[in-house]
């Protein structure tokens, strides 16, 4: 068996492993060097339309070094002339400016590429800034992960945004974990591009109250945006307001994710009263019916509006599960104070009518056990309180018994 190492049957001159450990780089890190090299020399992935380059030592990010750079540009000019490249991910890899230079421009001049992710190399800003002005350029990309790459610098920030907004066919950016939220001014001029693109990802990036005015300033706007992930920053309860009212007046958003902050049950509930404001059955239907706010665990409110269902149907629902007590223990028979008298029987009528749709699991199964009996209860209950409604009101209704004798 040949125990040689796989470098030395290659064509181009790799550094190997005991190289590296004699610049004084550590064992796990020389051996991943070596390994990349044997990658790129050998052309690996360029069979492929989805290629990721990673160390293949677990945990191990692999720092710059300049005399890589030939093996890029060679690897580079390979995959333009032989791949149909459609992804092209790098993680783990300390790219800077000079091996930015290399691997960017020659990707966005391919004519099938979709997404391109530089996650965790450390790009620096002469990187980022070359990256954002190459991005004006390309009219095919649709989706940019920039995860794990300090963003905090206005400059960066700016032209980052700008090419986002200038982009005609870009529809996802993600920046998880990229510093943004330790600098107050760099969080606005990033949305301010943001407004066309249907997913941003923002989690992990010590976003606080300090920029949630413009979070909400943003959402307020009405974005095309269907996603976006907080997941995992500083937001509190005082902040849930902001996000609240931006839901009022916001009817493309279909999923918030704000997983992982430092909400209490305060905080929930104020966000939970964007989806589903039980004061009357007028603020249920003014509600916001399209997202889903996405908290640790789940919630029925807002799970109705991931349902595929037209405006009304989910109207409709919210309003048979406030008459029917689900999270609410306030008496139903205070949703009809402002009903004209001759909606009651259709608003009957559509409870009747809808009375089985959890028994047949159209909820989801988090709601408690039981629950048809207590919606039968529930219904036992607004019926027993219904002629309260009348009270005062018959003499309106029904004719004088005096006139009637007078005929």
């Amino acid at each position: 068996m040949n125990s040689e190492p796989l470098w030395k049957h290659l064509d181009t001159p790799i550094l190997s492993s005991s190289y590296w450990m004699s610049q004084g780089i550590d064992t796990h890190t020389s051996v991943a060097l070596e390994t990349f090299q044997c990658q790129l020399v050998s052309r690996k992935f360029l069979n492929s339309s989805v290629i990721y380059i990673e160390p293949q030592v677990p945990n191990v990010i692999i720092p710059h070094q300049d005399i890589l750079k030939l093996h890029w540009v060679k690897y580079m000019q390979r995959l333009i002339e032989v791949g149909r490249v459609t992804a092209f991910f790098v993680e783990r890899f300390h790219l800077r400016l000079s091996i930015i230079d290399v691997i960017v421009p020659s990707l966005l001049q391919m004519p099938y590429i979709k997404e391109l992710g530089l996650c965790n190399c450390n790009v620096d800003t002469n990187g980022l800034l070359l990256l954002a002005k190459t991005l004006n350029k390309n009219y095919t990309l649709k989706r940019l992960l920039l995860n794990e790459n300090q963003i905090v610098e206005a400059d960066v920030a700016n032209e980052l945004s700008h090419a986002v907004e200038h982009h005609s066919t870009l529809q996802e950016l993600c920046i998880s974990h990229c510093g943004i939220g330790t600098n107050e001014h760099i969080l606005p001029l990033i949305l301010k591009g943001c407004s066309n693109l249907k997913v941003l990802r923002l989690n992990e990036n010590n976003i606080s109250s300090k920029n949630i005015t413009h979070i909400g300033e943003f959402l307020s706007g009405n974005p095309l945006l269907s996603c976006i992930r907080l997941d995992r920053n500083l937001l509190v309860d005082d902040d849930a307001k902001h996000l609240s009212e931006a839901l009022s007046t916001n009817n493309n958003l279909q999923y918030l994710y704000i997983k992982g902050n430092e909400f209490t049950d305060i905080g929930k509930e104020q966000l939970m009263r964007a989806v589903l404001d039980t004061a009357t059955l007028n603020s249920i239907a003014e509600s916001n019916h399209e997202t889903e706010i996405v908290f640790n665990e789940s919630v029925l409110s807002s799970y109705i509006n991931d349902k595929y269902w037209p405006r009304k149907k989910k109207v409709q629902y919210k309003i048979l599960l406030t008459l029917y007590g689900i999270n609410n223990e306030t008496p139903v028979i205070q949703y009809f104070n402002e009903i004209s008298l001759e909606l009651i029987p259709h608003v009957l009528e559509l409870i009747q009518t809808e009375l089985d749709c959890l028994e047949k699991h159209d909820a989801p199964s988090f709601i408690v056990e039981n629950e048809p009996r207590q919606l039968l209860t529930r219904m036992f209950c607004l019926l027993r309180e219904l002629p309260c409604l009348y009270a005062g009101e018959t003499q309106q209704i029904l004719p004088d018994k005096q006139m009637l004798d007078s005929n």
